[in-house]
C-alpha cells in the first residue's frame, strides 16, 4: 500500500520582502484506495472565532417540527408497504420519513428532545439510542426491499454544514442507486483484492498502525484514522472491522463508535468550529466493503466568512486544506487519551 505525496513548489517575487524571490510549498496527496487527490496548502492558519448562534437558535424554536408537543402531529409516518412500523423510537430518538427525501427510502432520526445541543453536550446514551434507531430502520427496509443495499446514516450539524433545521437530527438513506462515493470506492476495493489477494481495510489498519503518523486509536471494533487524503478541512475516519450490516453495530462496537464520535465532536468544539458533516456507510451483500464513518468539520474563513467550498472543490472535486492529517492525529490523540477510549 502506497501513501503518495507529490510536493509542489511555487516561486514569486514577494512585495512584502522587497520583491525578493520567495517560495511556497504545497502537497498533492493520492488516496491509497481510489487514487483521488487532495491538496494541502502552505497558507497561514487564521484562528477560527466561535460563532454566536444564540439568536439563530432562538428564532428557529417557533418553527421547529421536531420539538416535543408538535413532532407527533406534524411529522409523517412510514408507508406500510415499505416497512413494518409507522415510526421507530428508542430513548429520546424518533425516526420518521423525510418529507424531502434524497432517495426512495429517506428518513430523518430526531436525535433528542432538546431543540439545540452544543457539540460538547451530546452524551453516549443520546447517540447510542439515535444510531440504534437508525439501524433498526435500515434493517427493516431490506426485509421488504432487499435491493436497497446502499445504506448510510448522515449528519449535517448546523446550517453552515447544510442543516436546514437546528434541532439535532440524522438523515438516513437506503437506496438501490449508489452515490459517487460508492461508485469510486467499490470498484477500487475489487481491484485491490484482485491485485494483492488481501483485504484493503485490514491492510490500511495495519499500515497506519505501523507508520503511527495518522492512527488515532485502534480498538477491537473500530480503528480511527486521520485520513491521508482528507475530504475536508480535516477528515477523521473510523473503520468498523467487526460489522457488515447496520444490525451488527451493537454492544462494544457501538460503544466504541459512539465514544469516537464524541471525541471528534469535542475536538472540533475545542477549535471553535461549530458545524460538521458526517456519513456512516454500509453496502449490503459486498463483503469487500467494510462499514466506515467519515467526519469533517465545516468552517467559514475569516474575516469575510468565505466559504471553504470554492471552484476547486465544486467543479474539480478536489479537496483543499491547510491542516496536515499528521498534526490532526497528534492533537486528537489527546482527546482519546483524556476520555480513556
Amino acid at each position: 500500500m502506497e501513501f503518495v505525496k507529490v510536493l509542489k513548489t511555487s516561486k514569486f517575487l514577494d512585495p512584502a520582502q522587497g520583491f525578493s524571490a520567495t517560495e511556497r510549498y504545497s502537497e498533492v496527496r493520492v488516496d491509497p484506495l481510489t487514487g483521488r487527490t487532495s491538496r494541502i496548502l502552505d497558507f497561514p492558519v487564521k484562528e477560527v472565532l466561535r460563532a454566536d448562534v444564540s439568536r439563530q437558535v432562538e428564532l428557529s424554536r417557533g418553527l421547529c417540527p421536531f420539538c416535543p408537543g408538535v413532532v407527533e402531529a406534524v411529522t409523517p409516518k412510514f408507508h406500510p408497504d415499505l416497512v413494518s412500523r409507522e415510526r421507530y423510537s428508542r430513548g429520546e430518538a424518533l425516526c420518521v420519513p423525510n418529507v424531502f427525501p434524497y432517495d426512495e427510502n429517506g428518513a430523518v432520526c430526531i436525535i433528542c428532545r432538546e431543540h439545540y445541543l452544543p457539540l460538547r453536550s451530546f452524551t453516549p446514551r443520546i447517540l447510542e439510542d439515535a444510531l440504534s434507531c437508525c439501524f433498526e430502520y435500515l434493517e427493516d427496509v431490506v426485509i421488504r426491499q432487499p435491493e436497497m443495499v446502499f445504506q448510510s446514516v448522515n449528519w449535517n450539524y448546523m446550517p453552515l454544514a447544510g442543516g436546514s433545521i437546528i434541532h439535532p437530527h440524522l438523515q438516513i438513506t437506503a437506496s438501490s442507486s449508489s452515490t459517487n462515493y460508492y461508485a469510486h470506492v467499490v470498484p477500487c476495493l475489487a481491484r485491490y483484492r484482485e491485485e494483492t489477494g488481501r483485504d484493503f481495510w485490514a491492510d490500511l489498519r495495519d499500515e497506519e498502525q505501523k507508520n503511527a503518523e495518522r492512527c488515532i486509536s485502534a480498538a477491537e471494533g473500530v480503528t480511527w484514522l486521520a485520513a491521508f487524503a482528507p475530504l475536508g478541512v480535516f477528515d477523521v475516519m473510523g473503520i468498523l472491522h467487526e460489522a457488515l450490516r447496520p444490525g451488527d453495530v451493537t454492544g462494544q462496537t457501538l460503544r466504541e463508535l459512539v465514544q469516537g464520535i464524541l471525541n471528534v465532536l469535542e475536538y472540533i468544539d475545542s477549535l471553535n468550529m461549530g458545524s460538521l458533516n458526517m456519513s456512516l456507510y454500509f453496502l449490503g451483500g459486498n463483503p469487500l466493503f467494510v462499514p466506515h464513518i467519515r467526519i469533517c468539520p465545516r468552517v467559514s474563513i475569516p474575516p469575510l466568512d468565505t466559504s471553504q467550498v470554492n471552484y476547486m472543490k465544486m467543479l474539480h472535486d478536489e479537496s483543499l486544506t491547510t491542516l496536515k492529517p499528521e498534526d490532526i492525529c497528534k492533537d486528537l490523540q489527546a482527546f482519546w487519551h483524556g476520555r480513556g477510549a
